[in-house]
C-alpha cells in the first residue's frame, strides 16, 4: 500500500519528539498525520502510545484498535493494546492477548522484551525473566535487555544473578544512570567490593541530566553509608535530594492542610453514625510512612496459607476518585472540596467497587494485603466502607522513619521527603491524623512497632495473626523463605531473616540531622 509522500518522514518525526519526552509535539504531529494517511496502521499506533504516556489509557485503547483493524497481525500493536487494557485494570482480557502472544513464541529479541514486560505488568515474575533471559541470548550487548533482566531476577530474589546482568548493562551503557542506583541497592557494600570509585569518576565527569546526575548521587550516598563514610554519604544524599526538590512542583502545606481537613470532616462523631458497608472480611490494609517495616509486615503476613500478598494497589484511592465525580457530577475544585464530598458517597458501593477492582489477583484466598502505605489517609473511609477490613499500622522512631524514607528515591510518590524541613512537617501531620483516628475508632486499627517486630519476631506474629482472625502457621516466621516476588525498596531485605541493624541508624549522622531532632522534640516526641 501507497501512503501520502513524507509519511514517514513525519512518522519518524513523531516517533523522536516523542522518544525525547516532547510528547504534546508529538501528538499534535501524529495526529496530522492520522488524517492525512489515515491506512498508515504505524501512525494510530504512535498516536495510542502518546496517549498512554500522557495518562488517557481510553483514547489510547481506541488508538490501538484502529491500529489493528488495519494490520490485525501486527504482534508490536497487539502487545501495545494489552499495555492499555493494563492501564484501564482489564486484567483478563490483557492477560488472553499475553496468551495469544505466547502461543505464537517471539522470533526477535524486542518481541521477548516486549512480552517480558507484559508479564511483569501481570505480576508473573517468573515469566517474564525467562523472556528477558530470550531477548539477552538473542541480542546480549543491548544494555535495555539486560537492565530488564536484572530487575526480574532481584524481584524474583536472584540478587547474585542481577548484579550480574547490572554490571553487564552498565559496561554497555555507562548513561544507564538507573541501573548504577539499582546495583547498589542489592547488598552491602565492603571494603573488598564496591563501586565507590566508578561512581566517582561517574559524577565528577559530569555532562548528564539532572535525573543521571541525581541517580549517581543516591547510588554512591548508599555505598558510602555501607562503608562507614557517614559524612561523605550525607553529602551525596543531600546533593541528590537536593536535584529531585528543585525538579518539582509541590506544596507541602497542601499536605499539611489536607490532613488536616480529613480530620475535620472524619470526625469521631461522623465515624460513629451508622452506615451501610459492604461486609467483605478479605481486605487487610497495612499502612504508614513507607521504610516503617510495612513491606517486613507484607512478608510475614503473605507467608499465611490463607493471605495473598497483592502488593501496593491504588484501587482505594481510584474507586473512591470515580465514586466523587459521579456523586457530585463535576470534579471538586480542590482537594478540600474532594475530602467534603468523599463524606457523601456510597460506602457500600465503594467497598464493593475497591474489592471487585482487585480481582482477578484476589479472590482465591480468604484474606488479601493491599500494602500501600498511604492508605493511612483513607483509615475512616476504608472502615466504613469495608467494616470488617483490618488496619495494620506500621511505626518506628520517628527519627529513623524520616531518615529512612530521606535517604530513598522513589520513583514518583512521597514528594515531601526531598527536604528535610518538609518531611519533618509531614511526618508531625502523619501523626496527628493518626492519633485521630485511633481517638475516633479506638480498638480498629493495630499497631505494630517496628521495633518490637524485629526484636520480638513470633509474638508480634501471633498479635498480628490474631488481628487478622487467622491460625497459627510457621512459616509466617520463615517469610524470608517466601519466593514470591519483590518490587519495592525493602528486596534485598526481605530475603533476609529479621534484624536489628537498622534500629538507631540516624545516629550515625546525629550532626547533619539536628534541626530535625530539635524539631521532633519541641514537638514533644519522645524517643
Amino acid at each position: 500500500m501507497e501512503f501520502p509522500k513524507g509519511t514517514i518522514e513525519r512518522y519518524r518525526s513523531a516517533w523522536q519528539l516523542f522518544t525525547s519526552g516532547a510528547s504534546k509535539d508529538a501528538w499534535r504531529l501524529s495526529s496530522g498525520l492520522n488524517q492525512s494517511a489515515p491506512e498508515f496502521p504505524a501512525g494510530w499506533d504512535l498516536s495510542s502510545r502518546i496517549a498512554l504516556s500522557m495518562g488517557k489509557p481510553e483514547a489510547a485503547l481506541a488508538l490501538a484498535e484502529r491500529a489493528l483493524a488495519i494490520d490485525s497481525t501486527s504482534t508490536a500493536f497487539l502487545s501495545h493494546k494489552a499495555f492499555c487494557l493494563l492501564s484501564l485494570h482489564r486484567i483478563e482480557e490483557a492477560r488472553e492477548i499475553t496468551g495469544l502472544l505466547s502461543q505464537k513464541p517471539p522470533v526477535t529479541a524486542a518481541e521477548f522484551d516486549t512480552l517480558g514486560n507484559l508479564f511483569s505488568q501481570l505480576k508473573d515474575q517468573k515469566a517474564a525473566e525467562a523472556c528477558f533471559e530470550k531477548a539477552v541470548a538473542l541480542e546480549p550487548n543491548r544494555s535495555h535487555y539486560n537492565t530488564n533482566l536484572a530487575l526480574a531476577r532481584q524481584a524474583n530474589g536472584d540478587l547474585c544473578g542481577a548484579e550480574q546482568a547490572f554490571d553487564k548493562s552498565i559496561r554497555q551503557d555507562p548513561d544507564d544512570y538507573e541501573a548504577w542506583l539499582h546495583r547498589s541497592r542489592l547488598r552491602k557494600q565492603s571494603p573488598e567490593s564496591n563501586h565507590v570509585d566508578e561512581l566517582t569518576k561517574q559524577i565528577a565527569a559530569g555532562g548528564r541530566s539532572w535525573r543521571a546526575e541525581m541517580s549517581l548521587h543516591y547510588a554512591l550516598a548508599k555505598e558510602y553509608e555501607d562503608l562507614g563514610e557517614y559524612s561523605k554519604s550525607f553529602f551525596q544524599l543531600n546533593k541528590g535530594a537536593g536535584l529531585r526538590r528543585a525538579h518539582m512542583q509541590h506544596n507541602p502545606q497542601a499536605d499539611i492542610d489536607a490532613m488536616q481537613c480529613i480530620a475535620q470532616h472524619f470526625s469521631k462523631q461522623y465515624l460513629q453514625t451508622k452506615v451501610q458497608g459492604h461486609h467483605s472480611q478479605e481486605p487487610v490494609f497495612i499502612v504508614g510512612l513507607p521504610r516503617t517495616g510495612t513491606t517486613l509486615v507484607e512478608r510475614i503476613l503473605g507467608s499465611h496459607s490463607c493471605v495473598f500478598a497483592a502488593g501496593e494497589l491504588n484501587d482505594f484511592a481510584e474507586n473512591l476518585t470515580r465514586l466523587v465525580l459521579a456523586n457530585e457530577g463535576r470534579k471538586p475544585a480542590n482537594r478540600q472540596q474532594f475530602i467534603e464530598a468523599s463524606t457523601r458517597i456510597d460506602f457500600a458501593d465503594l467497598g464493593k467497587s475497591y474489592v471487585e477492582s482487585t480481582r482477578p489477583y484476589t479472590g482465591e484466598k480468604p484474606r488479601f494485603i493491599d500494602k500501600l502505605p498511604l492508605n493511612f489517609l483513607y483509615c475512616g473511609l476504608i472502615l466504613r466502607a469495608l467494616p470488617n477490613a483490618r488496619i495494620i499500622h506500621l511505626t518506628r522512631n520517628p527519627m529513623d522513619t524520616c531518615f529512612a524514607v530521606y535517604k530513598t528515591l522513589f520513583k514518583q510518590a512521597y514528594p515531601f521527603s526531598y527536604d528535610l524541613d518538609e518531611l519533618g512537617g509531614y511526618y508531625l501531620s502523619y501523626r496527628e491524623l493518626m492519633l485521630h483516628w485511633h481517638e475516633a475508632m479506638p480498638g480498629r486499627i493495630l499497631d505494630v512497632s517496628y521495633e518490637e517486630l524485629t526484636s520480638g519476631l513470633e509474638g508480634e506474629c501471633r498479635k498480628i495473626l490474631a488481628y487478622c482472625d487467622l491460625p497459627w502457621e510457621d512459616a509466617c516466621l520463615d517469610f524470608h523463605r517466601n519466593a514470591a516476588p519483590s518490587m519495592t525498596a525493602s528486596l534485598a531485605q526481605v530475603r533476609q531473616p529479621v534484624y536489628t541493624s537498622s534500629i538507631g541508624r540516624w545516629r550515625n549522622y546525629r550532626n547533619e540531622l539536628q534541626p530535625l531532632d530539635k524539631r521532633f522534640r519541641e514537638a514533644g516526641l519522645d524517643f
